[in-house]
């Protein structure tokens, strides 16, 4: 069941708004992947960048903590727990005696807000740790009073999480479901588990831009759905209040939208009134309740800062102050972009078959600490296509098409990439990629279509040798760069 559809002039929102918000993304450099406008709780503009699509399944990482919040909310009003319970109090029969006085203080209260007067976010998204968790966060003796303090540690959310599984006996996400997902028609999702089983809470969560836009109208509406109340108004003006001070640091620092303030697992923005569950590389659900608009993005992007400089310099403005009727027509603006190809040289397909048949062959590579034996360069099947296959010395391999100007998909068994941890449940990812020449350097992008990161790579070829920069987009991992340098085996 989707959100009904209304055109952008029924709405009364500005064409020429939403194509000047388009054009200032794109100047910045910003890589969108799918956008959705809302007012009246109607879409009125959508798109998507292939190869990403508003039918794909798209990682939130931190605005999976709004979710949290909402499921927070429903154990709240159903009675399971009160905001005042201390973390302590579900889990002391499994903790041990040297948890702290103060850590014992904290309480589902402080959670919510990031004011567990904690300063260092525990090691634990990482799967290579696999001990209790919750403890593992008790463990770090506060260094101010429970409820003093804003640090924003996705660990604190998490515990969220567990709570719920602890006083339900389900995972979050199975919790929710009944409760949020099922009555607001979401169909496909999934939520990424810590090694215990339960729900990630504060990262982990896939869904599709149409969640992401229904969970934007659910937070505007103050928890009403197609005229019930489901969750309490109370709740949700707690939840999308500005209820601490989040200014303290460097990074929350006064004068930009994350300085702005806190509520429950929901950070206000500069422009007075308006609010946002908020991920990172610019994952978004925006509400302008004033301007009785949703804004929904699923971007790969560092300049989330700029991302929403756009939103408050043309898409608010581009609202007008009318009465939004039913639209007879029922129909939204809806387009359809690429996401950018490397840049390279102007070449027609019978010169890049040329180029390819010149770097055909097996190099291989230098000793290196990736353990990267050999790569496979090859001709595709048609002369817009090459394949890539990387060979490692442990006997893994994997092969990568690539396309000229055009996207090609593959299905790649293997782990999905989040935050900093790796996903327990290995599936197949979806991968796309695309490659251009520029002299006798092959560039190569790769997409993940159902996350906002990527790889770049640039193959120099010269008189028989190979030399590799790989460069990671945004942060799979805390390496950002490999360099691989090999020779041709003939």
């Amino acid at each position: 069941m989707n959100l009904p559809r209304i055109s952008p002039a029924a709405a009364g929102i500005s064409e020429e708004g939403i194509k000047g918000f388009l054009e200032g993304v794109r100047e910045r450099g910003i890589e969108l992947h799918d956008l959705m406008v809302v007012r009246g709780g109607k879409v009125c503009y959508e798109a998507s960048w292939y190869p990403y699509g508003e039918d794909r399944l798209h990682m939130l990482y931190s605005l999976s903590k709004a979710f949290t919040a909402v499921g927070v909310g429903f154990a709240v009003q159903e009675g399971l727990f009160a905001v005042e319970d201390t973390v302590y109090s579900f889990f002391k029969e499994e903790l041990p005696d040297t948890i702290g006085e103060r850590a014992k203080r904290i309480a589902v209260e402080h959670l919510l807000t990031m004011c567990t007067g904690q300063e260092t976010e525990p090691p634990i998204l990482n799967y290579a740790f696999e001990g209790n968790w919750v403890e593992k966060f008790l463990e770090i003796e506060p260094s101010y009073e429970p409820g003093t303090h804003f640090f924003y540690d996705t660990t604190a959310t998490y515990v969220l999480s567990a709570i719920i599984t602890k006083v339900t006996g389900e995972k979050l996400v199975d919790y929710l479901t009944p409760r949020f997902f099922e009555p607001l028609g979401v169909e496909d999702y999934y939520w990424d588990e810590s090694p215990q089983g339960n729900s990630l809470g504060g990262i982990g969560l896939n869904v599709t831009i149409e969640t992401v836009a229904k969970l934007g109208v659910f937070l505007k509406q103050q928890g009403m759905w197609n005229g019930k109340q489901l969750l309490n108004r109370a709740w949700m003006e707690r939840m999308t209040s500005n209820l601490v001070d989040s200014s303290g640091g460097e990074v929350y620092s006064d004068g930009n939208d994350w300085g702005v303030g806190y509520g429950y697992q929901i950070w206000q923005c500069i422009p007075k009134g308006v609010y946002r569950g908020d991920g990172a590389y610019g994952q978004f659900a925006i509400v302008a309740p004033e301007k009785d608009l949703v804004i929904a993005t699923l971007t790969g992007t560092e300049d989330m800062s700029g991302l929403m400089a756009e939103m408050w310099k043309h898409l608010l403005p581009a609202c007008a102050d009318v009465d939004i009727a039913p639209d007879p027509d029922g129909t939204s603006k809806k387009e359809q972009f690429t996401v950018a190809f490397p840049e390279g040289d102007d070449i027609e397909g019978a010169k890049n078959k040329e180029r390819i048949s010149g770097v055909v062959g097996t190099y291989l590579l230098e000793e290196n600490e990736d353990q990267l034996e050999k790569i496979q360069v090859e001709a595709g099947k048609t002369e817009d296509t090459v394949a890539i296959t990387c060979v490692w010395k442990d006997g893994k391999e994997r092969t990568l098409f690539y396309g000229f100007r055009h996207w090609e998909c593959n299905d790649l068994p293997g782990v999905r990439f989040s935050h900093y941890y790796t996903c327990a449940d290995i599936r197949i990812v979806n991968t796309a990629g695309a490659f251009s020449w520029e002299k006798d350097t092959l560039k190569l992008k790769l997409c993940y279509p159902n996350n906002p990161l990527g790889v770049t790579a640039e193959l120099r070829f010269r008189d028989g040798a190979v030399e590799i920069t790989a460069k990671k987009s945004r942060c799979m991992d805390r390496k950002m760069e490999y360099i691989f340098r090999g020779r041709s085996d003939k």
